[in-house]
Order: structure tokens, then C-alpha cells, then sequence
């Protein structure tokens, strides 16, 4: 397992502004929303990034935004409707805490942590779309980037 394959710089950038922002937004608040409604979604998220990492597999997962050289296109568990459930998993357990635990400061993050997601989406699916070429196209086709049946 190579926890972080990593080539160029705007890669590492992304990597770095991701995990940043999520220790911010870690060390600025509490862990744990308050609010039920809220811990749903807290808890789904969960749920969700662990089932991404265990349909994953552990020599399948890199920490930055590109394909390990002998990696797998993954498709099976949550990946048969998204494409990136890890970042969604990310935004259901990071908006709870916000909403519940709101400051500007965490708002901010929060809109960095977004902003950078969206941004490593696109190069990452570019990446994949490079390396996996019409098996690639072929599965972003069917299935959403982030939350079924909105994005």
C-alpha cells in the first residue's frame, strides 16, 4: 500500500489544502453534533467513508488525487452510484459540524474544504479518465460525482 502517490505539485496543493482544512475544521470545534437530525447525517457519513475504503480495499487507496500505477478501477459497494463517495462522506461529516457548531471561521474552512473538493474532483477524474481511458467515460456515464440524483 502506498498511503500517498503523489507526481506534481498542483496535486500536492490539493492534498495539502484538503487535509488542512479538515484538521481546521477538527481543532476549531467539537467532533460531534448535538443536534439528531444532524448526527443522521454525521453518522451516514460514517458509514459511507468506511464502506468506500472497504470497497476500495487498502492497496487500492491513495490519499492524492491520482491513480496509483497498479491500481483498480473501483466500481462495486458505494462506487456503483458515485464516483467519489470518500469526499461525499467528507461533506456529510463536516456540515453537521458546522451547522451545529457554527463560527465564520469554520464557514470558511468548510467553503475552502468544498471549493478544493470540487477542484480535486475534476483534476482526479481527468487523471482517471487518462489511466482508464473508455472503461473510465464509460462508468462516469452512469453514475453521479458526489450525491446521487443532484451532482
Amino acid at each position: 500500500m502506498k498511503p500517498l502517490f503523489i507526481t506534481n505539485l498542483k496535486a500536492f496543493i490539493l492534498f495539502l489544502i484538503q487535509y488542512s482544512s479538515l484538521v481546521m475544521l477538527i481543532v476549531t470545534g467539537p467532533i460531534f453534533p448535538g443536534s439528531p437530525p444532524l448526527l443522521i447525517f454525521y453518522i451516514t457519513g460514517w458509514i459511507l467513508g468506511i464502506w468506500a475504503i472497504l470497497a476500495m480495499g487498502i492497496g487500492n487507496i491513495n490519499a492524492g488525487p491520482e491513480p496509483l500505477p497498479e491500481g483498480k478501477l473501483i466500481i462495486r459497494g458505494p462506487y456503483t452510484k458515485v464516483r467519489h463517495p470518500m469526499y461525499t462522506a467528507i461533506l456529510l461529516l463536516f456540515t453537521p459540524l458546522l451547522i451545529d457548531h457554527f463560527t465564520y471561521l469554520r464557514l470558511f474552512i468548510m467553503t475552502v474544504l468544498t471549493v478544493n473538493l470540487l477542484i480535486k474532483i475534476r483534476y482526479e477524474e481527468r487523471q482517471l479518465n487518462l489511466y482508464y481511458c473508455k472503461k473510465y467515460r464509460e462508468y462516469a456515464a452512469r453514475t453521479w460525482q458526489l450525491f446521487p440524483y443532484v451532482l
